[in-house]
Parts: C-alpha cells; sequence; structure tokens
C-alpha cells in the first residue's frame, strides 16, 4: 500500500495543476511569466540569455524532482507527502535564485576587476580630444565582456537620447558597485560643472586600483578562517552520510522515524545558523 503512495500523489498533484491551468484559461505561459517576474532582475544582472518564464519552468519542474525523491526516500504518509510539495518547490526556488546571485556576483566582480582599466582608457581617449560618448565607442571595441556588453548598452542608450550620465546612473544601477557609482557621479558633476575630466578619471583609476590591493590583502588575511567555516560546515554532512552508509540501522532511524526527522532538522537549522555567523563575522566592507 506504501508503494502506490507515490504513484497517487503524483497523479494528484499533476491533476491539480492541470485544473489550475484549465481554471486560468489554458495560458501557462502567462503563469510562467508572472512566477518568472521575480527572476528577472537577477537573470539581468547574470547576463543569462535564457527567458524568465523558461527558468521559472526549469525552478518549478527542480522543484518536482525534489518532491518525487524525498516522497520515495522517505516513505512517509500520503499527508506528509503532500505537505512536502510547497516545501520542494520553496527550496527550489530558494536554490535558484541563490544560483542567480551567485552568477550575477561574479559578473560583477569581473566587471569591478575591468574598470580601473576602462576608466584609464576613457581618460586616455579624452586626452587626445575625443568626446565622452567617442571614448565609450572606443571602451566597447577593446574590452573584453562583461565591460564591453555594459558600455555597449550605455552607447545604445546614447543613441536613442539618454544623457551619458542618465545611462551610466542606470549602468550603476544594474551593475551595483562603489566604483561604479563613484564613476557615474563623477562624470555627471563633471559634465555639469565643466574641469579637466580626463585628470579626475585617471585620479579614480588610481582610487580603484589602491580599494582593489586592499580587498585582495583581505581576502589573504581571512582565507584561513573562510576555509576553515567550509570545513566546518561540511563535517556535519560527510559525517552523517558516513554514518548512514556504515550503520544501517542508525541510518534507517534518521530516515523513517519521526525522531530521526527532528534530529536532522535541528542538525539543519544548527548547520545554517553557523553558516549564517561564519558569513557575517568574515563579512568586511570597504
Amino acid at each position: 500500500m506504501v508503494g502506490t503512495y507515490p504513484y497517487a500523489i503524483g497523479a494528484s498533484v499533476f491533476g491539480v495543476i492541470a485544473l489550475l491551468v484549465f481554471a486560468l484559461g489554458g495560458d501557462l505561459s502567462g503563469v510562467l511569466k508572472k512566477v518568472g517576474a521575480g527572476f528577472q532582475h537577477r537573470l539581468d544582472r547574470a547576463d543569462m540569455s535564457i527567458k524568465a518564464e523558461e527558468y521559472a519552468l526549469v525552478v518549478l519542474g527542480a522543484g518536482v524532482v525534489l518532491w518525487v525523491a524525498l516522497v520515495l526516500l522517505l516513505r512517509q504518509s500520503a499527508l506528509i507527502s503532500v505537505l512536502l510539495l510547497p516545501l520542494s518547490v520553496a527550496l527550489a526556488t530558494v536554490a535558484g535564485s541563490f544560483y542567480l546571485k551567485i552568477r550575477g556576483d561574479r559578473r560583477i566582480n569581473r566587471f569591478g576587476d575591468q574598470l580601473e582599466l576602462v576608466l584609464r582608457m576613457l581618460s586616455g581617449a579624452l586626452r587626445v580630444g575625443l568626446g565622452m560618448r567617442q571614448a565609450l565607442i572606443l571602451v566597447t571595441e577593446e574590452v573584453p565582456d562583461p565591460a564591453r556588453r555594459e558600455f555597449q548598452r550605455v552607447v545604445g542608450r546614447t543613441n536613442i537620447g539618454v544623457p551619458i550620465a542618465d545611462a551610466l546612473d542606470e549602468l550603476a544601477k544594474n551593475v551595483p558597485s562603489n566604483e561604479m557609482q563613484m564613476f557615474s557621479r563623477v562624470v555627471r558633476v563633471q559634465l555639469q560643472t565643466g574641469g579637466d575630466l580626463a585628470r579626475v578619471l585617471e585620479q579614480l583609476a588610481a582610487t580603484i586600483r589602491d580599494r582593489r590591493r586592499i580587498l585582495r590583502k583581505m581576502k589573504t588575511l581571512t582565507a584561513q578562517g573562510r576555509y576553515g567555516a567550509y570545513i566546518i560546515g561540511a563535517l556535519p554532512i560527510c559525517v552523517g552520510g558516513f554514518v548512514v552508509w556504515t550503520q544501517p540501522d542508525l541510518g534507517h532511524a534518521l530516515l523513517y522515524y519521526n525522531t530521526g526527522h527532528i534530529a536532522l532538522g535541528t542538525a539543519c537549522g544548527l548547520e545554517l545558523a553557523a553558516i549564517f555567523t561564519l558569513a557575517k563575522i568574515l563579512q568586511l566592507d570597504v
């Protein structure tokens, strides 16, 4: 009887999903667009070509697959198995958002590493008599992605009449960093008040170089603590997996009894609390 639970639950869930789609007029794409609207900003920041509704479909599919795996692994009652469905979808959504955040942060870091070179190229182009827009076009021809793509967007916005300062402000929102905010503000002030913009950009590039040097030194000094946090975080998982593999009775008690579920839930909660605490301790702002 227990063996038929996953199939009966799966048929019921897919039947409910089909009824919901039918009740909404059969417009599945519209539902996915609404769900994917929350991913759109992160997708733009990560510069992924996939559509928001397609990514939402992938996340929902991953949640259903995770739910089926949990049902087959835990072999709980029908009620608990049904309650695991929204939990699985929520976990898949959090994982999908976390993945986009990681990709977006990596892209922003690569852009920050290129910004010093971009500023020096702009300063040199302005010194030889080019305008700001022509200097930005030169940057798009010389630097690789992601800076090339972002400044191509800036040039594209200026082509349709958007002022350069406003286009750079929008770039600072799409690629949030202290260095980019300083760059956009410096350009706006200099375009409004006048002055030697090339010299200011050269000084800003030197400031960014010094900031990057400090950040690299900080990463070196905190490397031991960060890797210690990784080891401490992975240790309970590795030990738990080893115990389940080498002690079948104990593993069966952990996976198939309520007491074991409470113990696993408590361990997961403490693990998350430890990871959050260590992340806050090692977080430094420059």
